[in-house]
């Protein structure tokens, strides 16, 4: 009885191994199977197949239907809220910028070659279409403290001029001038209080009627200055610029400016992203897009974004070739598909209808 137990265990494990090794051949010829899918040009064509399968399918399925505007926000908040930007990207930045800055080939490139001089007038153009902003513009800068400044720094200076040096009466009556001349000089040795006494009154008078010149600074800017004033004057400065090069527009910024520049730029979108401003504006540009198109199928989403099959199969097949022959050189296609697969052929479920199947 004993013996008869023990012979029908050998055969079980007998049978057992054999739907083992069955299984291991099984799954070798699966793993050949997709691996000769990966090879370059099988892999465009089977990509270039389901992407078509795919574009098809999905187009009657609305946007809502895969993502909504709660799961978006979400996605701003985590990954352009709260995770910082890596320091080795800044540092590479910062290098990389300094390296484009500093380069040869930036430096004599003209500004013209960057920016047309059709592109210059039609952004012109759009800003004199804008009057009411020109206006304010306008009023915001003569209200500064700098330009009432800059203004009576201006009249002190002319206005000395003219007393000292090109006074036209001096001009015209002979004589005039070499008194006119001959008093100053007395004046800086006798009496140099006398000369500051002049200048103070002058500063006096342009304080005086400072209010007035601004307004009427600000008259004849709103109502002398004509839009094709403005436009023939921006024309003439693009003629002075367009062939300037870069390195001419950057002179004076050495390669740690740029640098501290970017340390600014980062550290101003560190604090900015946190604002309630970007987190408003952010959501309220999700929300909108989802009114728009959230009831809209895939398929006109997709067109109005102008991505279809081909666009993305011309990325496929410039990537996908050096990418597949260095996964599949190091062994790492292989071993994915591998431990995909051995699990199910190693399963039980497997191996017992490899048996019952014998």
């Amino acid at each position: 009885m004993k013996n008869t137990h023990n012979t029908k265990q050998t055969k079980a494990s007998s049978k057992a191994s054999r739907s083992e090794v069955l299984a291991n051949e099984l799954l070798e010829l699966h793993l050949e199977h997709e691996m000769a899918a990966f090879e370059g040009e099988a892999f465009v064509k089977f990509l270039r197949e389901e992407m078509a399968i795919l574009f098809e399918s999905i187009k009657p399925l609305t946007l809502q239907q895969f993502v909504d505007a709660e799961q978006v926000k979400q996605v701003i908040a985590r990954n352009v809220v709260e995770n910082d930007i890596p320091g080795a990207i800044i540092e590479i930045a910062g290098d990389a910028a300094s390296q484009l800055f500093s380069s040869e080939m930036h430096k004599s490139t003209s500004l013209n070659k960057i920016f047309s001089a059709k592109q210059y007038e039609e952004f012109v153009d759009k800003i004199l279409e804008l009057p009411e902003q020109r206006k304010k513009g306008i009023n915001h800068l003569i209200e500064l403290p700098i330009y009432g400044d800059l203004i009576s720094g201006v009249l002190y200076q002319a206005i000395l001029r003219y007393i000292y040096d090109e006074n036209i009466v001096s001009k015209h009556i002979p004589g005039v001038a070499s008194v006119l001349k001959f008093g100053k000089r007395m004046i800086d040795k006798t009496a140099p209080s006398l000369e500051g006494a002049v200048e103070d009154n002058v500063r006096a008078y342009i304080a005086a009627n400072l209010a007035f010149m601004l307004r009427e600074s600000k008259a004849f800017l709103e109502n002398s200055l004509t839009e094709a004033e403005i436009k023939a004057s921006a024309m003439e400065l693009w003629d002075t610029l367009e062939s300037k090069t870069m390195g001419d527009f950057q002179q004076g910024m050495d390669a740690i400016d740029l640098s501290e520049f970017i340390v600014l730029g980062y550290e101003f979108w560190k604090q900015f992203r946190k604002t309630k401003y970007f987190k408003d504006c952010y959501e309220l540009i999700v929300d909108y897009v989802f009114e728009v198109y959230g009831q809209t199928t895939l398929g006109v989403v997709l067109e109005d974004m102008m991505i279809t099959p081909d666009r993305l199969m011309q990325e496929a097949e410039l990537f996908a070739p050096k990418v597949l022959a260095a996964l599949k050189e190091n062994g790492l296609i292989e071993a994915f598909l591998r431990r995909k697969l051995e699990g199910f052929y190693s399963s039980q479920a497997a191996l017992d209808c490899l048996n019952k199947n014998r």
